[in-house]
């Protein structure tokens, strides 16, 4: 009985995830050329060098995920990538998200080449849009710190939406099963908590971009590994309430049985 019943599903999944992934990549790649030629790439040449060594540094710390739900991993590079989305142009940090939202699966040849371009696409849009809405509302070099504060939460919010939204169809279609459920499955702790850490990382990385562009260099670099420390030790926390989670939710278990 569970076998065939699994099977239409399976086979509905396969048939309908390629298009959805495709549906996401095609847009996104063409859009993000079409922005980046609009000015000739001018504003990414300009900070072409600061770029290369951001896709590096997020790209070494994206290798070490954290695994949420059947398959599905949190990456430790964003409040970097809201560094670089308030920093730069929206289309440079896209480009630069792109790049950098590393995953070892490709290189374990565990994907294929369509769910790593959506992988990568979806971290695109999403430190896009939130770079969008940063540079409308404030500027690292000129904005209070109420307003960069306002703006780096807006942006963050602008990023979980949509990281959210994209991942939690992808696995709605792959798993067949109702998208609230899912949501419910990748959110770690209760949802409350999990929103105000994430707009509290959406804070220190909008500290982190004003403190990088402090001085006569504009580029202090020293802070980056100011911010990877804590995400180890973040990574390590986590670790640790995920197996607490699970032992509360065992010893649930046996106290309906009993």
């Amino acid at each position: 009985m569970s076998t065939d019943d699994g099977f239409p599903k399976a086979a509905r999944s396969a048939r309908l995830l390629p298009f959805f992934e495709a549906a996401i990549v095609v847009p996104t790649l063409g859009g993000l050329t079409v922005a980046i030629a609009r000015d000739g790439g001018s504003e990414i040449r300009a900070d072409l060098f600061p770029l290369i060594i951001w896709v590096l540094i997020i790209a070494s710390v994206e290798m070490i995920p954290v695994p949420v739900w059947r398959g599905v991993h949190i990456g430790l590079g964003f409040p970097l990538m809201m560094v670089v989305a308030f920093l730069y142009s929206p289309q440079a940090a896209a480009a630069a998200a792109l790049l950098a939202a590393s995953d070892p699966r490709e290189f374990r040849h565990e994907v294929g080449l369509l769910r790593a371009l959506f992988n990568r696409c979806q971290v695109a849009l999403a430190v896009g849009s939130a770079s969008l809405i940063f540079h409308a509302l404030a500027s690292v070099d000129t904005s209070t710190a109420p307003q960069l504060i306002a703006a780096a939460g807006l942006a963050s919010i602008a990023d979980y939406l949509v990281n959210t939204t994209l991942v939690c169809v992808a696995a709605s279609i792959h798993f067949w099963m109702n998208p609230l459920r899912v949501i419910r499955e990748l959110k770690v702790g209760r949802l409350s908590e999990y929103l105000v850490s994430y707009l509290g990382l959406s804070v220190f990385g909008v500290i982190l971009a004003k403190v990088f562009t402090l001085g006569e260099s504009e580029q202090n670099w020293w802070v980056v590994p100011v911010c990877v420390l804590p995400l180890l030790l973040a990574r390590q926390m986590f670790f640790r309430s995920k197996a607490l989670e699970e032992a509360h939710k065992e010893l649930q278990d046996r106290e309906h049985v009993l």
